[in-house]
């Protein structure tokens, strides 16, 4: 049985990150599900969980009365059936970005999550809150490498875990897209992204280390490049203010990042043809 991987912290603490950090030093291929944001509503982000393989992307939480409630369906289903193909493949670390309180109630996928952690597999797990009652028997997993980005940073983490994990060789993709000049790229990808999450320009920019007057510089050259706004200021009031992305905002994040996996996805196809003797 492979050693687990579970990284726990508060959102924006940069847990799924550094699980692409692990996944890069892990057993090739990776397959599994990541969460991305994908929009937002007044009670807070909405999510959908993406398929590594495939690329598929399903919602996995909607507004209902005021609040984000979560999708079981997708976790029952699309989750389920992606979780079964990840066991059935050749892949040899799983990710599972990320688990939490939106699928407590589905048996069938933590019944399939439980399985996958007792495989061969090496799986990583983020976590957004490890209290959850359904989460105990994760936390107790036998040998369980646990890793808490609310008690040490990130770059903390890999700095010692670099020395027992060494980097194999592997493809590097960046997408970037061009005009005259660069016009959008991961930079800017990670900053309308923490943007969507956390509703506020100033969050965002602390998420990254970064001052909010480059924050707003970035944001502003984008808009200049793009001909349209990518937020729109939200007024004050019992929930304060701060910044949501227009719809276009939105559609360019999801353009960008199916050619990101596309891109990806290509580029380690023809590796594993190209280097395998590697």
């Amino acid at each position: 049985m492979a050693v687990p991987y579970i990284l726990t912290g508060r959102p924006c603490s940069g847990k799924t990150t550094l699980a692409a950090w692990l996944c890069r030093r892990l057993p090739q291929p990776v397959a599994g599900l990541r969460t991305l944001c994908t929009g937002r509503c007044e009670a807070g982000p909405l999510f959908s969980m993406q398929d590594l393989t495939t690329g598929r992307m399903v919602p996995i939480s909607r507004e209902e009365n005021g609040r984000v409630c979560g999708i079981p369906r997708t976790f029952e289903t699309f989750g389920t059936e992606v979780l079964q193909a990840a066991i059935n493949s050749h892949a040899r670390t799983v990710l599972v970005d990320e688990v939490g309180r939106f699928e407590r109630n589905c048996t069938g996928y933590l019944d399939m999550l439980t399985e996958l952690l007792a495989g061969p597999r090496t799986v990583v797990l983020t976590v957004k809150r490890e209290d959850l009652p359904h989460l105990n028997a994760l936390r107790a997993w036998p040998g369980a490498v646990q890793i808490d980005l609310d008690a040490e940073s990130p770059e903390t983490v890999r700095a010692r875990l670099a020395q027992t994990l060494p980097v194999c060789l592997h493809p590097g993709v960046s997408v970037r897209l061009f005009r005259e000049e660069k016009c959008f790229g991961p930079g800017p990808l990670q900053l309308l992204e923490l943007v969507g999450r956390t509703g506020s320009l100033h969050k965002a920019a602390a998420a990254m280390g970064m001052a909010y007057s480059k924050a707003w510089k970035m944001l502003g050259n984008l808009e200049a490049q793009w001909g349209f706004a990518m937020v729109e200021r939200k007024g004050g009031g019992a929930g304060g203010g701060g910044c949501l992305l227009t719809p276009r905002a939105w559609d360019l994040l999801a353009r960008y990042r199916a050619v990101q996996w596309a891109g990806e996805h290509a580029a380690h196809e023809e590796f594993a043809r190209q280097f395998a003797e590697f």
